[in-house]
C-alpha cells in the first residue's frame, strides 16, 4: 500500500511538470535542437507528422505493397533469391503494420515499413540471421522468447540496403537502464536505443520516473547520443549538434517510426 501511494505521488509530481521534457544527460546534448511534433493524433488516415524540416508524405496502415517495388519487410538483397519477406499475412490482417514516406522538404526522401507486437521467433530463420545479427545478440533474442517487439526497415537514399530497427518493448519498461533496441546494417554499422526515464522538473532539475520510460535515446556504436524522442503527449524530437545531413535524416526516420509505434494495432 505504501509503495502504491509513493508511485501515485511521483506520477502526480511529474504530471504537474507539464509539458514534460526529457532530461537528457551529458555534454553531448549541449546546444541540441528540440523540435515539437505536430500531427500526432493517433489516427492514421491522412495523418501528417511533422517536426523541424521533416514531414511524412504518406502513412498507410496494413499495407500489402509498398512504393518503389518494395513488398514490405524482409532481408537479403532485394530483387534476388536471397530476399525473404518475414512479415506474414497474420500481421497485416491484425492491422499491426504501417508504412510511411518521410521528406526533408528538399531532395531527401525515404520509405519505412513497420510492424508492432512482432514475435522474436520470426527473426530467427534457420542459421542465417543476416542483417539482424547485431540486434539478436545485443537484445538476447536467440531463444525467440519475446512477443513485444517493434520492427522496422528504413530505406534511405544514402544506403544501398535498408537499416533494420528492432525495439524490445518489454525491456523498455522492465529494464530502463539497459539497451532496448538496435538499428543496424549487414556491414557492421549500428546504433543502439536506450530508454529515457528522467524528465525535467519546473526548476530544471532532473526527476526520475518511478518505473518505465517516457522516451528513447539513440546512440552510435561508441555510445555517443545522436537523437532522442519524447513519446508523451504530442511528442518531441531531440537532435544533437554536429550530425551531417544524411545521418540527421536517418535519425529523423528512426524518431518518426518510434513516434508512430503506439498507433499501430
Amino acid at each position: 500500500m505504501k509503495l502504491n501511494f509513493f508511485i501515485f505521488i511521483c506520477i502526480a509530481v511529474l504530471a504537474a511538470c507539464s509539458p514534460m521534457n526529457l532530461a537528457l544527460q551529458g555534454e553531448d546534448w549541449e546546444g541540441h535542437d528540440m523540435l515539437a511534433v505536430s500531427g500526432r493524433t493517433g489516427i492514421l488516415v491522412n495523418q501528417k507528422l511533422a517536426f523541424g524540416e521533416y514531414q511524412t508524405l504518406d502513412v498507410r496502415r496494413s499495407w500489402t505493397k509498398g512504393p518503389n517495388g518494395y513488398s514490405g519487410i524482409g532481408f537479403g538483397n532485394y530483387g534476388t533469391g536471397e530476399y525473404l519477406n518475414i512479415i506474414g499475412r497474420e500481421y497485416i490482417d491484425r492491422k499491426q503494420t504501417i508504412r510511411f514516406d518521410l521528406s526533408d522538404g528538399a531532395d531527401l526522401g525515404s520509405s519505412v515499413f513497420c510492424v508492432s507486437k512482432f514475435q522474436a521467433s520470426n527473426l530467427l530463420i534457420g542459421d542465417d540471421r543476416g542483417l539482424l545479427s547485431v540486434g539478436i545478440d545485443l537484445l538476447e533474442l536467440k531463444n525467440g522468447n519475446s512477443s513485444s517487439l517493434f520492427f522496422a526497415q528504413i530505406y534511405t537514399p544514402a544506403a544501398a540496403e535498408p537499416w533494420q530497427l528492432i525495439l524490445n518493448n518489454d525491456r523498455v519498461q522492465r529494464q530502463p537502464r539497459d539497451c532496448a533496441g538496435t538499428i543496424s546494417r549487414s556491414n557492421g554499422d549500428y546504433y543502439t536505443i536506450f530508454p529515457v526515464s528522467s524528465v525535467l522538473g519546473k526548476n530544471g532539475q532532473a526527476l526520475q520516473m518511478p518505473f518505465g520510460a517516457m522516451g528513447l535515446e539513440i546512440r552510435d556504436a561508441t555510445g555517443r547520443p545522436l537523437a532522442a524522442v519524447n513519446l508523451s503527449d504530442k511528442g518531441q524530437v531531440y537532435l544533437a549538434q554536429g550530425l551531417d545531413r544524411e545521418e540527421r535524416f536517418l535519425m529523423a526516420n528512426i524518431c518518426t517510426a518510434l513516434l508512430l509505434q503506439e498507433v499501430i494495432g
